[in-house]
């Protein structure tokens, strides 16, 4: 079940009216958009990314920083993928850029000088938060925490961060292949779903044990993506597609009201 991602609007400068009554008024500026990055750090991933994966996670971070930090009180967060996913925070930043002035009477050399810094200091931003990313991208994972992926530990970092944001985007750079130990959990290593059918059933048993943790997550401002390692040319052995089933309908079942998206 693949979907095709759909582009996120990216907002501009406020611009200000100068005519009478209510367009006078500031326009509201545009609701913050908090990015969540999960890197998947365990042996699932090959103990390394390919060079295709890596090509492809570097292009989907640089978009991501591109089209989601645009202004003051974006955020992007970076966590990863391990046996402790909950508490491997990597990276968190918030932009600080802003028109620092109304520029609605000012001479067009001022107004201009005042955009540039803003400009200026966006693009900064950008570059520090693209550094960062490609930074945690590369960074090894050579502990013992390296040997389960607990990617249901992600709901609990969605949760804590949502609460707090307007609109949410979350990116999963994995192969998505769970596999923690305890009662109840998931090792698509071992055992993974070998149909549709399967998946399915597996989704519903465990949306029923998360929705007692997780179920009032405000899913409707969240959006989660898909970024799958695998070349198009992958075999159906390397790249399960009941495996993506899975997530897609537990993600579903949960209540997430946006489409569940696979950036290709």
């Amino acid at each position: 079940m693949n979907f095709l991602t759909k582009s996120i609007p990216v907002a501009g400068l406020i611009l200000l009216t100068a005519c009478g009554g209510d367009s006078d008024k500031k326009a509201a500026p545009p609701k913050p958009i908090q990015s969540i990055v999960f890197l998947d750090k365990s042996t699932s991933a090959g103990g390394g990314f390919t060079e295709f994966a890596l090509q492809k996670y570097n292009r989907t971070l640089k978009n991501l920083v591109a089209t989601n930090i645009r202004s003051k009180g974006d955020r992007l967060d970076i966590y990863y993928i391990h046996e402790n996913t909950i508490k491997a925070e990597a990276f968190s930043g918030t932009s600080q850029a802003a028109v620092s002035e109304d520029t609605t009477d000012m001479n067009p050399t001022d107004k201009e000088a005042i955009v540039n810094d803003f400009e200026l200091t966006l693009r900064k931003e950008r570059t520090e938060f693209q550094n960062q990313a490609l930074k945690h991208l590369l960074t090894e994972n050579a502990t013992a925490t390296n040997q389960q992926t607990d990617i249901w530990g992600t709901l609990e970092v969605v949760k804590r961060i949502a609460d707090t944001s307007s609109i949410v985007n979350v990116y999963y750079l994995s192969d998505m292949i769970e596999s923690a130990k305890g009662t109840n959990r998931r090792d698509f290593h071992t055992t993974p779903p070998q149909t549709r059918e399967q998946a399915t059933e597996w989704a519903k048993t465990d949306a029923a044990v998360l929705k007692k943790d997780y179920g009032s997550i405000p899913y409707d401002k969240i959006t989660i993506h898909f970024v799958l390692p695998f070349e198009p040319t992958s075999t159906s052995k390397e790249n399960n597609p009941n495996v993506t089933y899975y997530w897609e309908t537990l993600f579903e079942l949960l209540g997430y009201k946006k489409r569940v998206e696979e950036i290709n």
